[in-house]
């Protein structure tokens, strides 16, 4: 065998190496991937779990809650600040949800639909998303909206 043999199968076994390379790195790739889904849900998930927490570990803020979502009126100034920020709490969650399904293709949104719904279209959650809407991007607001339309 001469050199230019040698170095052709030296080019030969050179590019068997990458292609192994590159399936190897993608299949590493899909598997990060994959476990970064699994992060984000389960990050989701436990943001939902320490509001809901909060809720029915707390009597007096599961009072705040219930009576805001009611009138928000009839709290007092620092009960309807601390609704406020029960709600805040609750949507930056919901956000979260709709932005993760946004990057990933997850289907997760749908069924938080009927749950925004349901809570917003009470009397307190229709004065939240009308005053504080802005606090979130325009792309989650008119989401947010086309739920409710027939509850603004």
């Amino acid at each position: 065998m001469t050199i230019q043999d040698w170095g052709a199968i030296g080019e030969i076994l050179g590019a068997i190496a990458t292609i192994a390379t590159l399936i190897y790195l993608a299949m590493q790739i899909r598997q990060n991937t994959r476990a970064l889904q699994a992060a984000s849900v389960d990050s989701t998930i436990q943001a939902a779990n320490d509001i809901r927490a909060n809720l029915f570990l707390d009597p007096e803020i599961t009072n705040i809650y219930r009576k805001g979502l009611q009138d928000v009126e009839a709290l007092d100034e620092t009960d309807r600040e601390r609704f406020r920020l029960i709600m805040t709490n609750a949507l930056w969650a919901f956000w979260n949800t709709y932005s993760q399904s946004q990057l990933g293709g997850r289907q997760s949104w749908g069924s938080q639909r009927s749950i925004i719904r349901r809570f917003l279209s009470q009397p307190g959650g229709v004065w939240f998303w009308h005053n504080y809407r802005t606090e979130f991007e325009s792309e989650f607001q008119l989401e947010i909206d086309s739920i409710l339309k027939d509850k603004l």
